[in-house]
């Protein structure tokens, strides 16, 4: 059996629990509007037949300013050790350019995939700018 850990991460309230949720079909964290709801890692394990992956839900990436954001932070930088895959989460109505410093920030030593979440909230031309973003980052860091 194949096994492997795929770690998501992103900003506050990007999405990152409601796609372990979908992921895992069934409610394992905590969704809510309010930010820095998830403040410590939370795994859940999807296991079938041919392969076990285990997911891991991080706090949103913010700029530590008291104890408890150092620790929540310490939390995403513990999720970097142990990925063999990245799921970076992007709300389609956050800034692209701040996303990509964050993930950038983060030296990421594992392919990574970019979702772009909330689509069904932005136009067309808004999701065609974010994917279009995203590959120009891609290409650029292949060059």
């Amino acid at each position: 059996m194949k096994t492997g850990f795929v770690n998501i991460f992103g900003r506050p309230n990007a999405g990152k629990s409601t796609l372990l949720n979908a992921l895992m079909g069934e409610k394992l964290a905590i969704v809510s509007p309010k930010v820095q709801t998830t403040r410590h890692r939370i795994k859940g394990i999807l296991t079938e037949k041919e392969y076990q992956i285990i997911f891991s839900d991080t706090p949103g990436i913010i700029e530590p300013k008291y104890k408890l954001h150092e620790k929540m932070m310490l939390a995403v930088k513990s999720a970097l050790e142990d990925a063999d895959l990245a799921l970076l989460i992007v709300d389609v109505k956050e800034n692209w350019e701040e996303c990509d410093t964050i993930f950038s920030a983060l030296k990421l030593k594992v392919p990574a995939v970019v979702v772009l979440n909330k689509i069904d909230l932005a136009g067309e031309d808004k999701i065609k700018s974010g994917i279009e973003f995203f590959l120009r980052r891609v290409i650029a860091k292949m060059l």
